[in-house]
């Protein structure tokens, strides 16, 4: 548990279906999202982007409604990419939580920095 609550270590969880991989997820994600919280208690969402890599298309819709119901109240956005779900340039801006296949992630990264990502405005992903 520690590297999920106390470090910006890398983690590897390998676990049964229903032994908690995704509450980890959502610690990780708790933890970045406190590194940008303003001393009035509001976020700076344009400060970070979070990838959530889901093997299926079916599950990177579960964990994102999943993640829309849990951050939500934090005024987070959470946004599906997938073949069927696309978002434009704008939409990937103003999202601080991308969900998506490992399909789309990796045309993102190969092919679509150009077209997603400015990296003189954009975050470090």
């Amino acid at each position: 548990m520690k590297p999920t609550l106390d470090t910006d270590q890398n983690l590897l969880v390998c676990a049964p279906t229903g032994a908690g991989k995704t509450n980890i997820a959502l610690l990780t994600m708790m933890r970045e999202i406190e590194k940008h919280i303003n001393s009035d208690g509001t976020i700076n969402v344009d400060d970070f982007k979070t990838i959530y890599v889901a093997p299926t298309r079916s599950l990177v819709t579960e964990m994102t409604g999943s993640f829309k119901k849990r951050l939500q109240k934090y005024g987070l956005e959470v946004n599906e990419l997938t073949g069927d779900h696309q978002l434009s340039k704008e939409q990937i801006m103003k999202t601080q939580f991308i969900v998506c296949t490992p399909e789309k992630w990796d045309i993102i990264c190969r092919k679509g920095k150009k077209k997603y990502f400015n990296p003189e405005n954009s975050p470090k992903m």
